[in-house]
């Protein structure tokens, strides 16, 4: 028998017994459910079974089938019902605006979160401008990630003003979006206030070659700063 894993589903059966087995197990520390067909009605069941609970770290639903209903789901988890849970892995879904306000909104007061993973989803600017302004405001999160998710220059004043205000951001990745030469020079205008960044990944974004060597040797510069 050739075996693979496209030959099975992951049935809403499934789903409501490993729900409950979750919820059941407060000692569980990480979930991985990668590249399991997770559509938006059992990501919101699993996960209306994660809140509150006490042990998860770690929680990754990455190449799934997550959609905005699951993305609110995401949200209310992080607003005040995931009190031990650090890493966050939603790539590759298709998590919109609405999802992405959700997440935004979510984050202004979370304390636990120290890494964001939203990369290849479908934020775009209107769902990726609330998260940068929870950044704002949040002093936790070291790392995040929404490279490939169609964000553009209405989005660089916003990602330049949390770059002079946060502190606590060490990694982002916005690679294979279009800021475009203006946007670029924003984000060098935010940058050059920032001294805690230490990698930041630009590629393929539409920015000027100088501003991207600008952005390069300040992070190298903190990089060096923080070593030293």
């Amino acid at each position: 028998m050739n075996f693979e894993w496209s030959l099975f589903e992951f049935t809403l059966a499934d789903c409501q017994l490993l729900s409950r087995a979750v919820q059941a197990t407060p000692t569980l520390r990480v979930l991985r459910l990668p590249r399991s067909k997770v559509d938006n009605e059992r990501g919101r069941l699993l996960i209306s079974r994660l809140l509150d609970h006490p042990s998860l770290t770690t929680l990754d639903l990455s190449h799934n089938k997550l959609g905005d209903g699951a993305g609110r789901a995401l949200g209310k988890l992080l607003n005040g019902h995931a009190p031990s849970l650090i890493c966050l892995d939603a790539s590759s879904n298709s998590i919109g605006e609405t999802g992405g306000v959700s997440l935004g909104h979510a984050l202004q007061g979370n304390s636990t979160l120290r890494e964001l993973n939203l990369r290849m989803n479908r934020l775009g600017d209107e769902g990726a401008q609330p998260l940068l302004k929870a950044l704002l405001r949040n002093s936790t999160l070291t790392s995040l990630n929404l490279a490939s998710n169609d964000i553009g220059e209405p989005s660089a004043p916003a990602l330049s003003e949390m770059l002079v205000a946060n502190s606590s951001l060490t990694s982002i990745n916005l690679a294979c979006n279009k800021f475009g030469e203006a946007g670029g020079r924003l984000i060098q205008e935010g940058v050059e206030e920032n001294s805690t960044l230490v990698t930041f990944d630009l590629r393929l974004t539409e920015i000027s070659q100088e501003s991207e060597y600008c952005i390069n040797q300040i992070v190298k510069s903190n990089l060096d700063r923080q070593k030293s």
